[in-house]
This record gives structure tokens, C-alpha cells and sequence, in this order.
């Protein structure tokens, strides 16, 4: 039967072809953007004190200005004061099209001659994805983990990092929030599966995109909104922490459809330009317009997060939760 113009815009199985043809294009291409040599999507961060694990975690770094180079100061600082196991970098790493190959020129521009106080170089760097990383080449950002200084940690676009039996972090990849009900297939699913599992007293989900915000972005995409809370809860994880916004923030909230409150923090001022943070009503506990970092302490018995900006060295705000029995 010969379907007329008219016809094939009513044919539903044309519609559901197509559909489905497009959801496995989607998983395709996402198949083939994870390189084939990773180092694993587990492993184990360098855990030197066995009381207490510090981190520091910025994201949105990668601008090359003075900005940048002000924070990795701030960096150098704390580096030397809390002696921190490594820095977690969440995203947008290059601005503001990411590296094109391990070869870029930015990695010595933006990454190595940054962050390269005495302190800081003794330092692994976690790092994740942001949606400005993907605009190049993303594996190459997961490639120089093997091909760089051996300072930069990307083994995989998403993977679990572990310290011993005090912490476990989940490091997504929120520019492609892949779920499918398959923890061997769709990256969600994978880490939520793993947190779930995990037998750390703390267990902290990292992501670029904030689930909970006052900043520019103060909204998920659909997608994001319908995945990224879930994941949360159902993982067990007591954080979230990201960038994306360009601030600093502490949230604590339950998102509309999500089963449980989210403790959000952003610690999106590691160099580019500055977002104005609003303060949201029964939602926000901390919030500057300003550069900075976020120091996270852990011990078997206590999750602490304390912010420190630019240019003042004391914490300008602290907030700790105890483990409950």
C-alpha cells in the first residue's frame, strides 16, 4: 500500500521505527566515544593518613586567566596547611572548547604550569568531564592519563574512587547521563549499582551540572532532573558535589520528584568568570559570588566541607554531618 504524505505522518510504527532507530544511534555513538585502552573504572586514590581523607574539589577552572592562577595560589596554600590525599576537578577544564588531543598545548598552559606548586605537584588530580570538555575531544582527556606527567586521574568517562573503608566517590559524566536499567552498559546505572554496594562510610556523588542551585543555571535539563536525583538517592550517597555554576554554594533540598533530600554543594569558581549566586528560601545555607575551593574532610565517623575564597585564608563557612549508627 502506497502511504501518501498525509499517511506516513500518522503511521505510528514509522514513528516508533524512527525512535527507535535514533535511541541506538544515541547508544552507538556513545559506545564508541569511550576509548577502548582505559585504566579501569575503579580505583584507589592514595590514601596516606588512615584516619582521614582530605580532598579539595573545584570545577569550571580551565580559563588560562588570572583568575585561575589566583585560585591554584589559594590551592598551593591549603595544599601545604591540610596536606589533602588530591584535588578533584569537576568539569570544564579547557575553556572553552576543551583539548583536541594529548598533544594540546593547553595541558601545559592551563593544567601543568598552573597547579605547579611544590605541594601541588606531589598531587593526583580526580578529574571529570563538563560540557565544555566535550566540545573536542573528551578521550583525550581520559588518554592523558596514561600519556601526561601521571598527575592527571580520568581513567574512563565516569568511574568509582575509592579510600579505603572512609570514602567512596562517584564521578559521573552529567554532559551524557546514559541510563538504561543495565549497570553494564549505561554509566548511571553503573555507579549507582556501585555506591549501592559499597561498604565506605561515606559515599559523595561528583558531577559537573549542580542538581540544586541559586546560580545562572538553577534548573536541570528534563533529562537531568529525571535521572541525576534518583541516582542520589537510591546510591545511598550523603553529597553531591559539582560545578557549572560559577560560585560557591551549600544547598540542602528535596528536588520536585525526587524520593529524598539532596545535600548539594558547588564549588564551580576554580578560574572562569564569576556568576552571581542567589540566596533560595528553605534551600540555601551558603552562597558567594566569589573565587574559591572546597575543602572535604572525612574520617570514619564525620563528613566535613569547608569553603575558602580568594585572598582571605581563613574558611569562610564549614558544615559537618556525623555518621549515624
Amino acid at each position: 500500500m502506497k502511504l501518501t504524505p498525509l499517511s506516513w505522518m500518522k503511521n505510528r510504527k514509522l514513528w516508533w521505527g524512527a525512535f527507535g532507530a535514533s535511541c541506538f544511534s544515541l547508544l552507538l555513538a556513545a559506545y564508541v566515544a569511550i576509548p577502548s585502552k582505559v585504566i579501569s573504572h575503579e580505583i584507589m586514590g592514595k590514601l596516606e593518613d588512615p584516619h582521614e581523607v582530605r580532598l579539595l574539589f573545584l570545577g569550571d577552572t580551565g580559563s588560562g586567566n588570572s583568575n585561575q592562577l589566583a585560585v591554584a595560589q589559594l590551592l598551593e596554600e591549603l595544599c601545604l596547611a591540610v596536606q589533602p590525599a588530591g584535588v578533584v576537578l569537576l568539569g570544564d577544564n579547557f575553556y572553552h572548547i576543551g583539548v583536541t588531543s594529548v598533544r594540546d598545548s593547553l595541558w601545559s598552559e592551563r593544567f601543568e604550569n598552573v597547579y605547579s606548586g611544590e605541594c601541588l605537584k606531589k598531587l593526583n588530580f580526580y578529574s571529570i568531564l563538563g560540557n565544555h570538555d566535550h566540545r573536542a575531544s573528551p578521550n583525550a582527556q581520559i588518554e592523558y592519563t596514561q600519556n601526561g606527567s601521571g598527575r592527571w586521574v580520568m581513567p574512563a568517562r565516569y568511574y568509582a574512587l575509592r579510600f579505603g573503608d572512609i570514602l567512596e566517590i562517584g564521578a559521573l559524566d552529567t554532559s551524557m547521563p546514559d541510563r538504561c536499567g543495565l549497570p553494564s552498559l549505561c554509566s548511571l546505572d553503573w555507579i549507582e549499582e556501585r555506591l549501592k554496594n559499597s561498604s565506605a562510610a561515606w559515599k559523595v556523588l561528583i558531577g559537573h551540572h549542580p542538581i540544586l542551585s541559586g546560580g545562572k543555571y538553577k534548573s536541570l535539563s528534563w533529562f537531568r532532573r529525571l535521572v541525576l536525583p534518583e541516582v542520589y538517592c537510591r546510591s545511598g550517597a550523603t553529597a553531591y558535589i559539582s560545578g557549572h555554576d560559577h560560585s560557591l554554594q551549600h544547598l540542602h533540598g528535596r528536588p520536585s520528584g525526587s524520593s529524598c533530600k539532596i545535600e548539594q554543594f558547588v564549588s564551580g569558581a576554580g578560574g572562569a568568570d564569576i556568576y552571581p549566586a542567589e540566596t533560595i528560601a528553605d534551600r540555601t545555607l551558603y552562597a558567594e559570588s566569589e573565587h574559591g575551593v572546597l575543602l572535604g574532610r572525612f574520617t570514619p565517623h564525620e563528613q566535613r566541607y569547608e569553603f575558602f575564597k580568594v585572598g582571605t585564608p581563613e574558611s569562610q563557612y564549614m558544615w559537618s554531618r556525623l555518621k549515624e549508627d
